[in-house]
């Protein structure tokens, strides 16, 4: 058995598994290609074997009033 952490990527609202049981390069790549839909990228447990990331696709209200300028 691997001693090497994995993440699961959830979306926030609606507990939707994005991206499951992967390496920190999975969540790098999966990040990069979806930075731009998905918010607020936080980790939980993270001391343990397995780490929940929670990302939202709801803009936050810092960047929406930067956005309308």
């Amino acid at each position: 058995m691997s001693a090497e952490k994995l993440y699961t990527i959830v979306l926030e609202h609606s507990l939707e598994v994005l991206l499951e049981a992967a390496t920190m390069e999975q969540v790098e790549a999966f990040w990069d290609a979806h930075d731009s839909h998905y918010f607020g990228l936080r980790m939980e447990n993270e001391t343990g074997p397995h780490v929940r990331v929670i990302v939202t696709d709801e803009i936050p209200e810092e960047e929406a009033e930067l956005c309308a300028g």
